[in-house]
């Protein structure tokens, strides 16, 4: 009668006969956007996502190779932002025209047919990914599952997650790197602290530089968003920030 009951149906039913969802022609409604220096085709469709406004390509649920083909990519890496707001500020500013990548976001936590796409892209086309997302507990782990899979999801970690994924922001420590103002700073409430305290035990959260990030998250006591950029300019992340951190290779994995 509910969904809550068929979606654990499907999981088991996914690891039975060892098959994604997705290839089983269960469809999930699409939750992502890309643009980018790239020609992809879509059952058969020729799609240029150089060419695609203000809105992008919007990324199906089933991204499987039967579906959706890579043809000419001329990008050096793969941007992939947590907010559709923030995602809309970089392609207006045509960030991936001047950086020659693949821009894209989920909408928060990135769906599956987001996740397998980036799985791809990184595997077939070879291109770095780096991932944008806010400076609190749950901006962390979206990255993380972006990098290692979900914890409900692990069976398919191996055509989802992306190892090599890096970290890019916003961190912690960004604030007074950037002299961002007090006033974009949100106060950390009890579930951010709680969840940030398991955050530093999970096995893939135990690099030094990782629990030196959260812990200074925590002794500050507050968060950011990625919005909290703009105080400085409108365009300060697409103009500074973004160009910055990638060329001095200012990011965590």
């Amino acid at each position: 009668e509910e969904q809550d009951e068929s979606d654990p149906i499907i999981e088991d039913l996914e690891v039975s006969v060892d098959s994604l969802r997705e290839e089983l022609h269960l469809f999930a409604s699409n939750k992502g956007a890309m643009v980018g220096d790239m020609t992809v085709v879509d059952q058969g469709d020729t799609i240029d996502l150089r060419r695609m406004g203000s809105g992008g390509w919007s990324i199906p649920s089933i991204v499987e190779a039967n579906i959706i083909q890579f043809k000419k990519c001329d990008a050096k890496f793969i941007l992939h932002v947590e907010k559709d707001a923030m995602w809309r500020r970089l392609n207006e500013d045509k960030f991936w025209q001047q950086h020659k990548c693949i821009l894209l976001h989920g909408q928060g936590q990135p769906p599956r047919g987001v996740r397998r796409l980036l799985h791809r892209m990184v595997d077939e086309l070879k291109l770095p990914l780096y991932v944008f997302v806010d400076n609190d507990p749950w901006g962390y782990y979206i990255y993380s599952v972006i990098k290692q899979g979900s914890i409900n999801l692990a069976y398919e970690s191996r055509r989802m997650a992306v190892p090599s994924a890096r970290f890019v922001g916003l961190s912690s420590f960004d604030r007074e790197r950037f002299k961002l103002p007090d006033n974009v700073t949100m106060k950390l409430n009890d579930e951010d602290t709680g969840r940030a305290k398991q955050l530093l035990q999970y096995d893939w959260f135990q690099k030094k530089p990782w629990q030196k990030e959260i812990r200074n998250m925590l002794a500050c006591g507050v968060k950011l968003e990625l919005e909290a950029l703009s105080k400085k300019a409108i365009s300060f992340a697409t103009d500074e920030y973004l160009p910055k951190k990638l060329r001095d290779k200012d990011w965590l994995d």
